[in-house]
């Protein structure tokens, strides 16, 4: 049996011992998951994310290739919340934390959904429960800081609570508390995982919650989720349980309007659950955590540093330039930190360095042309990429926004001979085919734009991919009801993806279509968990089928979830201007709004698309025109922004009627 609660007994005080303090670094100021660096027996430092609710550590492929370790292929099978995955094995000889050196760590190799960079810092694993319980963990979240005392060490405040390890995971009691004076309260056994972000419920933990839960699909992600299947495959049947507070580790915490997700309700599915309440880093983020994995104690409690929070960008940039010096080999590495620092001006002085002396160094030219077309520099994007084989656009990811920003400047012809030359390069890439069927189709070349396109779907071995281009082909091509056929599979298959469902709307003529979208619709909104249900877009189908009462009722909606908890400025202006252009209303002020936001943050795709939605709400329809086209040359490889440029562009040279006037 055992015996939960709050340990009453005092810690004591600490006695003389050795500690190790290391660095907590994040991917961004503000970043949710804490990552730490160790070094590796190579004697590099190598970055890992914090993660005591794996078991075992994880070291990506490319980590274990560098060291040379022996791997044995298919080693077992691991479960994680993205489902399951064959685990290779590898032993890390040592692993040296602030000086704390582990030895022999088993690791698991190349686990899908583990990736090989955060941001645009290498990322080497994951450090689980087989390294931190050599020690009592102390986790200082304000601070940024990591704390490992021996094994046995008397640390921390006088009152914890029980902890369990069981030589995987970690328990302690906690107590959920849902919303209302008739709320329901739950005592529950929770796994702490700091590699989690939320609260989560699986099985009959969450049976108490049960009248005051949401249902509806959202993503499951983690270890298992193969970055080769379709995201739509991530998608569950979930609950939502409100919480108002949650108590844990002597500390009662006001967590609304957080939620927690509970899943594996079913009676069949509840033999699955490895826990029965699970706790994330969101709920210990503004504590020093302690766990103590050998005398079984776990508290929160207050930093008493000073608050910061590292870009782990800044420090590994810092630390390459002390380690390397003035080695140009490395400048392509460091742009990349320096970005991710927002250190913009410096990383593309990098990388033209780079390109200078490396002469045609694609990856670099490539970087520099996202950063220049990003800030609206479409001139420095294309001079970047000049020279550029067609063949090194398609390894580097770039031929896809090169075809179309030659398009969306008239330049056809060779838009065309780009694209032909991509296909020729590279066959097996299914992303040449795409850009080469969005130049066929704006040579009016259709049918073969459709093979194109066929061809990219059978590369990536999934017979749904790129249905979104297939139905602006078949709308071109004449075939509304192909295109109208290819948009519903869509939205079954993605009903949190709004644009499908207002392309959707857009193409529905008569009361009977109207009839079959408007149900369509609401079966899309009633599949999805609250927070997932596309607003926006559902304001724009509704207004599309002349329904003005419920394009109303979800813009109130919308405005309250997704606008008015943002804080004053461009962002939240744009958010207000989106609905209000999509409903029709307010059209004044959102046009000042979002030429306020464009004014202020310059101009950004997603701005500029929202100006051109008021603009043409507005009746102002070469403005909108010229406005979309805009927003779809900063982000060429977006087929939204394309398909928007050119239906506003057929309604502004009048290819269209009245009637037509949001149709694509």
């Amino acid at each position: 049996m055992i015996a939960w609660g709050i340990l009453a007994a005092a810690v004591g005080a600490a006695e003389p011992s050795e500690t190790h303090e290391l660095d907590l670094l994040r991917a961004y100021p503000g970043g949710p998951r804490i990552y730490v660096q160790a070094i590796l027996p190579d004697g590099t430092a190598g970055l890992f994310l914090v993660d005591t609710g794996a078991d075992i550590s994880v070291l990506t492929r490319a980590a274990a290739d560098r060291l040379g370790l022996e791997v044995e292929e298919n080693y077992a099978m691991v479960w994680g919340l993205g489902g399951t995955s064959r685990m290779h094995r590898a032993i890390v000889p040592t692993l040296d934390l602030g000086g704390a050196v582990v030895h022999d760590i088993e690791a698991a190799v190349g686990l899908p959904g583990v990736a090989d960079e955060v941001g645009f810092m290498p990322l080497s694993g994951i450090l689980g429960n087989n390294v931190w319980s050599n020690f009592v963990l102390e986790l200082d979240y304000p601070a940024d800081r990591m704390v490992l005392h021996d094994p046995g060490e008397r640390v921390g405040p006088r009152r914890v609570a029980s902890l369990l390890f069981d030589g995987q995971h970690l328990y302690t009691m906690g107590h959920l508390q849902a919303p209302g004076e008739d709320g329901v309260a739950s005592s529950l056994h929770f796994q702490l995982d700091t590699g989690a972000g939320e609260v989560l419920l699986c099985g009959a933990a969450g049976a108490p919650f049960a009248d005051q839960a949401s249902e509806g699909l959202e993503p499951l992600l983690g270890i298992g989720a193969s970055e080769t299947l379709p995201p739509f495959r991530y998608f569950r049947t979930t609950r939502r349980v409100p919480l108002s507070t949650l108590t844990m580790g002597g500390k009662t915490q006001t967590v609304a309007p957080m939620s927690a997700q509970w899943f594996g309700f079913e009676p069949e599915e509840r033999d699955r659950c490895s826990f029965d309440a699970l706790i994330g880093h969101e709920l210990f983020a503004s504590y020093r955590v302690w766990i103590d994995y050998g005398r079984g104690w776990f508290a929160l409690g207050k930093s008493k540093r000073k608050a910061r929070q590292l870009n782990g960008h800044e420090v590994l940039y810092d630390q390459d330039v002390a380690a390397f010096g003035d080695d140009n080999s490395r400048l392509l590495s460091r742009a990349k930190l320096l970005i991710g620092a927002d250190r913009m001006e410096e990383a593309k002085a990098m990388l033209k360095t780079a390109i200078a002396l490396e002469g045609s160094a694609a990856d670099a030219a490539v970087l520099l042309a996202q950063i220049e077309r990003a800030e609206g520099d479409l001139s420095g994007a294309w001079a970047a990429l000049a020279g550029l084989p067609a063949g090194e656009l398609v390894d580097e990811g770039e031929i896809v926004r090169s075809v179309n920003g030659l398009l969306l400047e008239g330049r056809t012809a060779e838009a065309l001979d780009l694209a032909e030359r991509a296909a020729a390069d590279r066959p097996a890439d299914g992303w040449s085919h795409v850009a080469k069927a969005d130049a066929l189709l704006a040579a009016g070349r259709s049918e073969e734009a459709s093979a194109a396109l066929l061809a990219a779907a059978n590369l990536a071995d999934y017979p749904d991919a790129h249905l979104l281009r297939r139905a602006r082909i078949a709308l071109a091509s004449g075939d509304r009801f192909g295109a109208m056929a290819d948009l519903r599979k869509l939205l079954q298959l993605y009903p949190s993806t709004g644009l499908y469902l207002w392309f959707y709307s857009l193409l529905v003529e008569s009361p009977e279509e109207a009839s079959t979208f408007a149900a369509d619709l609401q079966e899309a909104l009633d599949r999805v968990q609250p927070w997932l249900r596309p607003l926006d877009f559902a304001v724009a189908g509704w207004a599309a089928i002349g329904d003005p009462q419920a394009a109303t009722v979800a813009m109130k909606e919308g405005l309250v979830r997704d606008c008015e908890p943002m804080p004053a400025g461009p962002e939240a202006d744009n958010c207000y201007a989106w609905y209000w252009a999509l409903a029709g209303v307010h059209l004044d002020e959102a046009r000042d709004r979002v030429e306020g936001a464009i004014s202020e943050a310059g101009d950004r795709s997603d701005f500029l698309d929202t100006a051109a939605m008021v603009y043409l709400a507005r009746g102002e329809r070469t403005r909108a025109a010229e406005t979309a086209r805009k927003a779809a040359r900063l982000a060429p490889e977006d087929i939204y922004m394309l398909w928007q440029a050119e239906r506003i562009q057929a309604i502004a040279g009048g290819e269209a009627t009245a009637k037509d006037e949001v149709r694509p």
